[in-house]
């Protein structure tokens, strides 16, 4: 998959992000600002011909993508964050205290898509 199908994606679940905000599905937008996070860290490593992990850590992606260009380093904190809502804003067996108050409340929903836009809009400068 070419790499600008990667960043579309990544804006495509910045959009879910926003409609599900809309809707006061908090759970929902933190799971796609992780989404829209991951795919446009990986949109940078096919950029730059790595063939990403299959993974779902972003701290992991960030890393790699450090290697590539050092600015990525402002974000660590970032993905920290976004990274402990894959699994518990996804799943409902998801291990309790999997976030640190269970579900996101809207200001932490609204943090999380800040996160995720600016990541995304850094990546999409750098490859399109």
């Amino acid at each position: 998959m070419p790499t600008n199908k990667w960043i579309e994606f990544a804006i495509d679940d910045i959009d879910s992000a926003y409609i599900m905000l809309r809707e006061k599905k908090y759970n929902n937008v933190c799971y796609f600002s992780h989404q829209a996070t991951e795919k446009a860290l990986k949109s940078i490593l096919y950029n730059n011909k790595i063939n990403p992990p299959r993974i779902h850590n972003l701290v992991e992606l960030i890393k790699q993508c450090q290697k590539i260009e050092s600015g990525f380093s402002t974000f660590l904190l970032n993905v920290q964050i976004l990274n402990q809502f894959y699994i518990p804003t996804r799943y409902p067996v998801a291990p309790q205290g999997s976030t640190p108050n269970g579900m996101p409340e809207k200001s932490l929903a609204v943090d999380a898509l800040d996160y995720a836009k600016e990541i995304v809009e850094f990546c999409k400068l750098k490859i399109l």
